[in-house]
């Protein structure tokens, strides 16, 4: 073989090389799914649960109701805190996408409190059958109005 011959061979097995690492990190970044945005306005239904509307826009385009069930607020500490946890159900027209959350919620005391954490995904139907992921959550709460504004945001993967 020419050395040019050989000198062009040599240049496309380094650029094949060079590209299954660029590959491979597309299939990752692919598999991490997309972004979810998960917007939610709720009322207290009883002292573990809440129920109203979300949205949800992102990977996610859909819109429905809302519930939360084993809702709980453990205090701790001297900063007027407590452990926030539950499951929450976004049931929308192309199916049901299922977190648990776990948070910090501040100023348990007052009538407006807020609360922040992670929540993950469960379970999903309808489309989102099949559904991982997780991510932040932040919500403020108005007991007196009895009114719950919240955000989850975070990733979602679909098979």
């Amino acid at each position: 073989m020419s050395k040019r011959r050989v000198m062009l061979v040599l240049a496309l097995a380094i650029g094949a090389a060079a590209l299954v690492p660029v590959i491979a990190l597309a299939d990752r970044d692919r598999d991490r799914g997309g972004k979810v945005l998960l917007g939610f306005s709720l009322q207290f239904t009883g002292p573990s649960s809440t129920a109203g509307t979300f949205v949800a826009s992102g990977e996610v385009d859909d819109a429905g109701t809302s519930t939360v069930s084993e809702l709980a607020v453990q205090p701790f500490g001297s900063r007027d805190r407590g452990r926030l946890s539950g499951r929450q159900t976004f049931a929308g027209e192309h199916g049901t996408i299922v977190t648990d959350f776990d948070g910090v919620a501040r100023d348990i005391s007052q009538p407006h409190q807020y609360g922040e954490g992670r929540f993950r995904i469960v379970s999903g139907t309808g489309d989102y059958a099949g559904a991982r992921g997780g991510g932040r959550f932040t919500i403020v709460v108005d007991a007196g109005g009895n009114r719950l504004i919240g955000m989850e945001e975070g990733r979602i993967h679909v098979r």
